[in-house]
């Protein structure tokens, strides 16, 4: 029997993958820290505690998704090409809705921005 190391080192990172999204959204849910709600850069949102549940969300579903597939390559036995093809899938779709996420919160605050200067401009001065 040979062991593929390459192989070896991409399923024990899925197991490190997980377990620091999970812990992350341990971090935002439990201890409020809100500075964890931010890009993949850590530039921080616009308004973190509105998307505070969404980052809980997404860190849940994309820690226990790894794991599921790492206890599923251990129970099944799915092949190395359908595994790290999912693993990918799952770690590109946690990093597109991250981006997503920030992008999506900069449009929020710049459309709440324009609506308090069309209604500064709109109230008639006394």
């Amino acid at each position: 029997m040979t062991i593929d190391i390459f192989a070896l080192l991409l399923y024990l990172g899925l197991f490190g993958l997980a377990a620091l999204m999970l812990s992350r959204a341990w971090r935002i849910g439990k201890h409020n820290r809100l500075d964890l709600v931010a890009n993949w850069s850590n530039k921080p949102l616009a308004n973190p505690e509105r998307y505070k549940p969404h980052y809980i969300t997404i860190n849940l579903i994309g820690g226990i998704a790894l794991l599921a597939l790492a206890a599923l390559v251990l129970i099944v036995g799915l092949p190395y090409k359908l595994w790290a093809s999912l693993a990918a899938l799952i770690f590109w779709a946690y990093f597109f809705t991250y981006h997503f996420m920030y992008f999506s919160s900069r449009k929020k605050a710049a459309l709440e921005e324009k609506q308090k200067e069309a209604a500064a401009k709109a109230k008639p001065a006394k």
